[in-house]
C-alpha cells in the first residue's frame, strides 16, 4: 500500500518538473546584499546590483524570477511583500535594462 502511495507521489513530483514555468533570471534582495543569477549580461548584472542597492524598498528580502515568453515579452515573478508601485517601478526598470 505505501508502495502504491510513493510511485504515485514519484509520479506526481515528474509531471510538476515538467511543466513549472522555468525562469532565465533570478534576483534576491536580502540583508546580505543583492544576488543576481542566471542568464544575464555581467554588464546587466552590475545595473541591477546597483539599482536594488541604491533602491530602498519596503521589504528586506526580495526574490524576482524573470523570463521572455514566445512574444519576446518580460514576465516577472514577485515573491515578498512589495507593493503594486513597487512591482512597477522593478518592472519599468527592468525593461530598460534588457
Amino acid at each position: 500500500m505505501w508502495l502504491k502511495f510513493l510511485i504515485a507521489a514519484g509520479v506526481l513530483y515528474v509531471v510538476w518538473l515538467a511543466v513549472r514555468p522555468r525562469y532565465d533570471f533570478q534576483i534576491r534582495t536580502g540583508p546580505g546584499g543583492v544576488e543576481v543569477t542566471g542568464r544575464i549580461a555581467e554588464r546587466a548584472q552590475h545595473e541591477i546590483r546597483d539599482y536594488f542597492q541604491e533602491t530602498k524598498l519596503s521589504a528586506t528580502t526580495v526574490r524576482i524570477s524573470g523570463r521572455r515568453d514566445g512574444d519576446n515579452r518580460l514576465q516577472l515573478r514577485f515573491r515578498g511583500p512589495l507593493s503594486e508601485g513597487e512591482r512597477q517601478m522593478i518592472r519599468n526598470f527592468l525593461l530598460t535594462v534588457f
